[in-house]
């Protein structure tokens, strides 16, 4: 099979096979997709109004654990299937529901939606596992390639995630899309940030307006869930801090399961090389060279975000996400036929079993600079990314030319 730096593949012929199935879908958007994502929004509503009714009201050890599941499907699809995906522009060409589009959404996560466009969307899904340009292939500090430098720190990776970071992921995001992970480095590691992706601060910004936008988006969750809920069950006659630990839980528990489907689809896999972004065809392969599925049934997709369809969420970022199991049969089909490999693990388990290897090998120090992919030339991602992002996968960017 081949990979993102084979000379033998055809790249025009690859670009228009993967454009056609787009084109296919995209033709088809209408009402089905409309129904998808408002029925999508009333099921959450439905799942938090039974998980809050159940924490608050109810005494029971069992109840309460029914109520925490119900809360956390409503902030599970709200944050992944719903909040991510809409942030993508995968529903702006819907004239009729302008509350599903990226520019006027309001995630129920404790994320900044335009520093996520801006790096999620224009940096992250244009170079892909690139190293020293995707912020995504470190998420802190992760060392998951030969070609970053080890550090003291990345012995103790693996339960640093599992046990500190993962709870708290998506409070983690506006660090990593803000800058401030690049000051942990930088003060810490003894490379500063050597081998990792950092902030461009498009609009220079000063720290003070980033420290307003990280802690705006922070403390909308906070303050519903934890002083709004809390209090409104208190002053009703019911427990503050039973609702309190619930909505805890719920936070971490939601944090950890989409940890753990996020990292489970690019980390185990090689370094891309930058100059693909100059042919589509060339960057499609990357894409597919640089993702990785896992199984799972329609139903169980939906708590995933549809990211086991991690593949097809990468070549096709801005189409409805519910349409990627029936993508990834024809894309599976073009591969088969370009003699490209189609990645695919056959459990969300051995995905996550696959990456925590991943994790603990590069936790020690081994030989840095031969690298497990290919590595281009620098380029200022700042400048590049809105162009390159809205050329290559459609979308939104909000990164300033």
């Amino acid at each position: 099979m081949t990979n993102a730096n084979s000379p033998t593949i055809d790249y025009g012929a690859l670009e228009a096979d993967l454009n056609q199935i787009k084109q296919k879908h995209i033709d088809d958007l209408g009402e089905k997709d409309v129904r998808y994502i408002k029925r999508l929004r009333r099921f959450s509503r439905i799942f938090e109004a039974i998980g809050r009714g159940i924490i608050w009201f109810t005494p029971a050890p069992i109840a309460l654990t029914l109520g925490v599941f119900f809360l956390w499907l409503h902030r599970n699809i709200e944050s992944i299937e719903i909040g991510h995906n809409v942030l993508h522009g995968q529903y702006d060409s819907f004239e009729n529901i302008p509350q599903f589009h990226s520019r006027n959404f309001r995630w129920k996560a404790p994320v900044d939606e335009k520093a996520w466009r801006e790096e999620h969307n224009g940096i992250h899904h244009v170079y892909t596992n690139v190293f020293e340009q995707d912020p995504d292939l470190n998420h802190g500090f992760l060392r998951v390639n030969d070609q970053t430098p080890h550090n003291k720190w990345h012995y103790f990776q693996l339960p640093i995630y599992l046990l500190f970071v993962y709870p708290v992921i998506l409070y983690n995001f506006n660090s990593q899309n803000l800058g401030k992970n690049d000051e942990f480095r930088e003060k810490r590691f003894p490379l500063g940030n050597q081998g990792y992706a950092t902030y461009k601060n498009p609009e220079n910004e000063s720290p003070r307006d980033l420290q307003k936008r990280h802690w705006k988006s922070v403390l909308r969750v906070w303050i519903k869930e934890y002083i709004a809920f809390p209090v409104m069950a208190l002053i009703t006659g019911y427990s503050f801090w039973k609702v309190f630990l619930a909505n805890l839980i719920v936070d971490a528990l939601n944090n950890y399961w989409i940890a753990l489907t996020i990292q489970a689809t690019h980390l185990t896999e090689p370094l891309q090389p930058e100059d693909a972004v100059k042919n589509k065809g060339h960057w499609y392969l990357t894409q597919l060279d640089s993702s990785v599925n896992f199984k799972g049934s329609r139903r169980m997709s939906i708590l995933w975000g549809h990211l086991n369809y991690q593949i097809e969420h990468h070549l096709y970022p801005d189409v409805p996400s519910h349409r990627y199991p029936d993508m990834a049969i024809e894309v599976k089909d073009i591969c088969k036929r370009h003699g490209i490999d189609y990645k695919l693990n056959p459990s969300w388990y051995r995905a996550i079993r696959n990456y925590m290897g991943v994790f603990w090998k590069y936790s020690f120090p081994g030989t840095n600079g031969s690298g497990n992919g290919a590595r281009g030339n620098e380029q200022n991602v700042a400048g590049h990314n809105g162009t390159v992002a809205n050329g290559l996968i459609g979308g939104t960017a909000d990164a300033k030319a």
